[in-house]
């Protein structure tokens, strides 16, 4: 959930981007800090100590879901246009991400590469908010014109 611009005649920030700006800054700068926090703890914590180990693991989820909130807050508050721009970003997002990741499940299938559990799993959310900015500068400039 990238934060691009609006497409709008006057090209300001209008007050729902800049509450949803303002909320990313906010969470992106908690997920970094809480990311090498619980990088540093996992090392330090025993793998004896599966609740601590499960708590610090999913520390960094707390701020990507104050994202979400965030973003829907943002549609909620936008005017229909900028509603539909989203929503058409991130249907494009969803599917290009989905297909992407089932073709390298094929190709791992196929024995092409090998794919990492953990990895690929890591990397669902960030394709999406990429795929999600791509489609909404594809998307966006389509009206534009």
């Amino acid at each position: 959930m990238l934060a691009t611009t609006p497409v709008r005649d006057d090209d300001r920030l209008t007050p729902p981007i800049r509450r949803y700006l303002r909320w990313l800054l906010v969470s992106m700068s908690m997920y970094g800090t809480l990311l090498v926090t619980s990088i540093l703890a996992l090392q330090a914590v025993p793998a004896e100590a599966l609740g601590l180990r499960i708590g610090f693991g999913l520390l960094p989820v707390l701020p990507l879901l104050l994202l979400v909130w965030a973003f829907a807050r943002y549609i909620r508050e936008a005017d229909e246009m900028q509603r539909l721009i989203e929503l058409q970003s991130l249907a494009l997002a969803a599917a290009g991400v989905g297909i992407g990741f089932l073709v390298a499940g094929f190709l791992d299938s196929a024995g092409v590469f090998t794919l990492h559990g953990e990895l690929t799993a890591i990397l669902v959310m960030p394709a999406l908010f990429g795929m999600y900015g791509v489609a909404k500068c594809v998307v966006a400039r389509s009206y534009a014109g």
